[in-house]
């Protein structure tokens, strides 16, 4: 785990801008409310090629990033296999964060 990462996610739950979950992420691409989608690396290869297609299909950035338990931890909920942030700002924060190499992304 990473702070830059542990602390982005927090920051988003407590802002209430971040959604998780299988269910709750395709009920918010059909109300294209998502700017950045998070898989954990462990997710199965049907969930990963579901989310990464509904991600293109609607011109969302997607990574992969360490597991559902650490996914679930970070957001002190049960394991997780999908996060969605809901806020541009946040997401380009996650996403400088990416670019500036610190996270460690895991590959799909």
């Amino acid at each position: 785990m990473t702070d830059a990462v542990a602390n982005l996610l927090g920051l988003c739950r407590r802002a209430g801008k971040v959604i998780s979950g299988e269910t709750a992420v395709q009920n918010a691409f059909m109300k294209n409310e998502i700017k950045l989608l998070i898989l954990a690396g462990d997710a199965s290869k049907r969930s990963q090629e579901k989310f990464m297609q509904l991600a293109k299909e609607n011109s969302v950035p997607a990574f992969c990033y360490s597991s559902k338990n650490e996914l679930g931890f970070l957001l002190g909920k049960a394991p997780r296999t999908v996060v969605a942030i809901i806020d541009e700002q946040l997401a380009r924060g996650i996403a400088g964060a990416m670019e500036r190499g610190e996270i460690d992304l895991c590959t799909l």
